[in-house]
């Protein structure tokens, strides 16, 4: 059954199109916004303002999700984002997994979305809700998660259609993740005080490797004669990432110096494994010891997948290297010089 609030706003943008030609779609988005906003004190009667209890079955499902992901090889960091975006949209809803509409997913979206929207009246939440002021970014990863369950729920037959199935894609500005230039490299190299700063360096570029695959490496993963690693990423898929002539050297004279026999490769003090947070913190360090700015650890990976494709490695073996399952998001790691394109268009079309 369609929502009677939701055939109100249909009918709404239907006259504005059919009497404005010239009506943007940032108006039109605008316009629809306000009113899911205004109209969800409506149904066929004025809606009850009393705090809706939530149901615990909704929750239930939720855990039979996770579980299903769990045993996929989601990583830990992807589960706890969809049991905490899932579990948001339960406790503001109230309702069963079952009962809840296409309409109810759009609310809370603009709701979560309602920032420096309208210069109009503020409407009134719950206390003890109130509005997230998302990005279209955040909003656009929300509708994701969404349809990643309720696609698996309608597949196991617990719902009998996909309300997230008519939720269009949310655009948000795209900004240009740029690599470390060739002179920014050099500076974060000469920035490096101690074997085992510059060994992270030189591994962090030389394989490409995600932060979290490599705080979980061990020195008996590398192999010192062949210059590769075996790593463990994302779905507890093995790859092999391989080691530079420079990165092997400071690996032998980081591991024959240091004071900790220890299996892991990367060490912090008292030859405790060093974790995720402590290399973004050390590369941060060093990034501003070299007066470079925004050094972490993906960016490393980042420069490494521009620079292959840069110089003529094939798109599909920069996506094994990295670990990558789509082509797509070897794309959008890779940052594409307008002077190589300028060069490209030269050559293959004057």
């Amino acid at each position: 059954m369609i929502d009677a609030r939701q055939q109100i706003i249909q009918k709404v943008i239907d006259a504005l199109n059919e009497e404005i030609n010239s009506l943007s779609l940032d108006v039109i988005n605008i316009v629809q916004d306000t009113l899911i906003l205004e109209l969800n004190n409506y149904e066929v009667q004025e809606r009850c303002t009393e705090i809706a209890t939530y149901d615990d079955s909704a929750y239930s499902v939720l855990e039979k999700y996770l579980a299903v992901k769990r045993v996929e090889g989601k990583s830990p960091k992807t589960l706890n984002r969809y049991a905490d975006e899932l579990s948001k949209l339960f406790q503001f809803l109230g309702k069963n997994v079952k009962d809840i509409t296409t309409y109810d997913l759009r609310f809370y979206i603009a709701w979560c979305g309602d920032n420096k929207r309208s210069k109009t009246k503020t409407i009134e939440f719950n206390t003890y809700q109130k509005p997230r002021k998302c990005s279209n970014r955040t909003l656009n990863g929300m509708r994701r998660c969404y349809s990643s369950f309720f696609g698996w729920a309608l597949a196991e037959g617990i719902i009998s259609s996909n309300p997230c199935a008519a939720l269009a894609k949310i655009n948000f500005k795209k900004q240009v993740k740029l690599p470390f230039s060739s002179e920014e490299m050099e500076k974060i190299k000469n920035s490096c005080k101690n074997d085992r700063d510059s060994a992270l360096i030189h591994f962090l570029y030389s394989t490409g490797c995600r932060v979290s695959e490599v705080v979980n490496i061990n020195v008996s993963d590398i192999n010192m004669e062949r210059k590769e690693c075996v790593v463990l990423g994302k779905g507890n898929k093995e790859r092999t990432v391989y080691l530079s002539d420079v990165c092997i050297m400071y690996l032998q004279q980081y591991l024959a110096h240091r004071k900790y026999d220890s299996e892991a490769l990367f060490c912090g003090k008292c030859g405790a494994r060093l974790g995720k947070t402590g290399m973004e913190a050390l590369c941060k360090r060093i990034g501003e010891k070299a007066n470079v700015k925004n050094v972490h650890p993906h960016r490393f990976r980042r420069t490494l997948a521009t620079n292959l494709l840069d110089r003529g490695m094939n798109i599909q073996d920069v996506a094994a290297i990295l670990g990558h399952a789509d082509l797509k998001t070897t794309q959008v790691y890779c940052y594409i010089s307008q002077s190589n394109v300028r060069n490209a268009y030269m050559k293959y079309a004057v």
